[in-house]
């Protein structure tokens, strides 16, 4: 692994990202830093902003700033948001100080504007509150109680001390039109040009120990559909009376799709917990489809085991496909009751794959996936369930656990490639392996989203003369997203790797097409601090006890 480049922090370095405009940046107690990722350049730094924890810089796709919060005195009494330039590091606008604590951002694009959302107090009282504020100026436009209690969970990258807790645990709400939808205590209704409560229903939405449970809302014709505890409901979109409630399907709704006249809704899966920071397989496992427009149960298929994906609606073939711990479903949508065929059934086998020539695990044989847990079966850390399906440009899917892959064309019903590869022996590098598993259907669909709205963006901004500074940003950020469309085609993954640099953990570099190891780099150390640009294919890493940066091209 050859070495680009090598910076020096001026102090340990407590958290890194790779940001949607391609820049390195770093927190430490001193400030927040930004390097080109592909020269180590530096391109600002803040030392104004001091100990910032992880969890309080949120970047938001499409936007061509970073936020950073700020509390002050007490906890969740007093905050500062800031809007921070990507490139220059400047600060665009600062919010007045806010009465609490940031627990949500969500960006309203058709108005140019972010929605914050606030744990804090509003006309003396204390409780989650909204406010709207114009993207390029900071100013306010409006400001809203929700009115209801939601729960909270830990942040993710949070201090383990001091915990910061948010919204993160809930589904993420929606915009429809000039209307957004909030599933954080409930579903409520909000008017995105007043700020004014159209409609709310108020019910319990959350397995309070893990995070994700419930689908996002779904608007569809005169009816929008939410997901609570297991359940599917339906309500009437304008008046927001109730139309229809499903039964309880178990722990867990996480994901709803529309087709044709059907709600297919997948029960389970895995979650992260919310307080061990760790993640579960909740059951039961598979797929409801109900009438969308009676809530009538017309199949359910429950034969999922030991680990369920995300399902992928292959319109070409009216399937649904879906994985488990041993087989890859294509579900037939005409089933009916508890019966319902599958149109076929592949077994999942895996090989071990080697980097440049080099045995990474060698006298394994063969694993399905969780066969890890074959090997060592006192270690239920080491099973690997698959976590995601990510739909491909040519029609065919990628199935990922947290170190395998799997390509399958649904037209032939073959399996191109199926590699397994060796979780190394850490276990904090397996919850990197897992998380990262989760991140690339998420990444994929942000990427593609962000893209579209950056033109918007642009025309909107450049008609305020204080922002000017700011429009060279959206050339880089046009050809970023441009580049990750293009560059989405490799997945990374944590594995025991030996090459000329020798033997230990490190990461892969798989391209998705082919299922064939093209990059790697060995790290070696058991708690690494490193970010991956997917579109440079640069490797930054911080080395431990040290505040020493170094790039390396993948």
């Amino acid at each position: 692994m050859s070495q680009s480049w090598s910076h020096k922090a001026e102090d340990d370095v407590k958290w890194n990202r790779v940001s949607s405009a391609g820049n390195y940046i770093y927190g430490t107690d001193g400030g927040i830093y930004a390097l080109d990722v592909t020269t180590g350049k530096l391109l600002w730094k803040r030392d104004d902003l001091k100990k910032v924890a992880d969890s309080s810089v949120e970047e938001v796709p499409g936007t061509p700033v970073i936020f950073v919060a700020q509390t002050e005195g007490a906890i969740m009494t007093k905050a500062k948001l800031s809007a921070i330039n990507q490139q220059s590091g400047e600060t665009v606008w600062s919010s007045e100080q806010l009465r609490g604590s940031v627990v949500d951002l969500i960006p309203d694009y058709q108005h140019n504007a972010m929605i914050m959302v606030i744990n804090g107090m509003l006309e003396n009282k204390f409780g989650i509150y909204l406010e709207s504020f114009e993207l390029p100026t900071g100013k306010l436009r409006w400001e809203v109680p929700l009115g209801d209690k939601a729960d909270l969970y830990t942040a993710e990258n949070s201090g383990r001390f001091m915990p910061k807790m948010d919204l993160s645990g809930h589904a993420t709400p929606i915009i429809d039109g000039h209307h957004l939808y909030l599933p954080y205590a409930g579903l409520h209704k909000f008017d995105l040009e007043t700020g004014k409560l159209v409609w709310k229903q108020k019910f319990d939405v959350t397995e309070k120990a893990y995070k994700k449970t419930n689908a996002s809302p779904m608007v569809v014709g005169n009816l929008v559909y939410t997901s609570a505890k297991g359940k599917i409901l339906a309500f009437d979109k304008s008046s927001g009376k109730p139309k229809w409630s499903s039964q309880d399907y178990g722990a867990a709704i996480p994901e709803m799709i529309h087709a044709e006249g059907v709600i297919y809704g997948r029960m389970g899966g895995t979650f992260a917990s919310s307080g061990a920071k760790g993640f579960e397989l909740k059951k039961p496992l598979g797929v409801v489809a109900l009438d969308a427009g009676s809530g009538q149960m017309k199949w359910r298929f429950d034969d999922a085991k030991e680990g369920i994906t995300n399902f992928h609606y292959d319109k070409s073939s009216n399937l649904i496909l879906l994985a488990d711990s041993k087989k890859l479903f294509g579900l037939s949508l005409n089933g009916s009751g508890n019966d319902v065929k599958a149109a076929f059934q592949v077994p999942l086998e895996f090989k071990f794959k080697q980097s440049k020539g080099k045995a990474i695990a060698k006298g394994m044989g063969k694993f399905a996936m969780g066969g890890l847990a074959a090997v060592a079966k006192k270690d239920k850390s080491l099973d690997d369930p698959p976590i995601s399906m990510i739909g491909r440009p040519d029609g065919t899917v990628v199935v990922r656990g947290s170190n395998h892959l799997l390509k399958f064309d649904p037209r032939t019903r073959k399996t191109i490639y199926a590699n397994e590869f060796r979780a190394p022996g850490a276990s904090n590098w397996q919850k990197f392996n897992t998380i990262a598993a989760f991140a690339m259907t998420y990444a994929t669909s942000t990427a593609r989203a962000a893209s579209s709205y950056a033109g918007t963006y642009e025309n909107t901004w450049a008609n305020h003369d204080r922002q000017n500074s700011i429009q060279s940003l959206f050339t880089n950020m046009q050809k970023r997203y441009k580049a990750s469309m293009a560059g989405d085609d490799f997945a990374y993954i944590l594995s025991d790797i030996e090459n000329e640099d020798g033997k230990g953990p490190g990461i892969l570099g798989v391209n998705l097409d082919s299922g064939e190891i093209e990059k790697d780099a060995l790290i070696k150390d058991r708690e690494p601090l490193f970010a991956v640009d997917e579109v440079t294919g640069m490797l930054i890493r911080t080395h431990k006890g040290k505040s020493e940066i170094t790039g390396h091209k993948l």
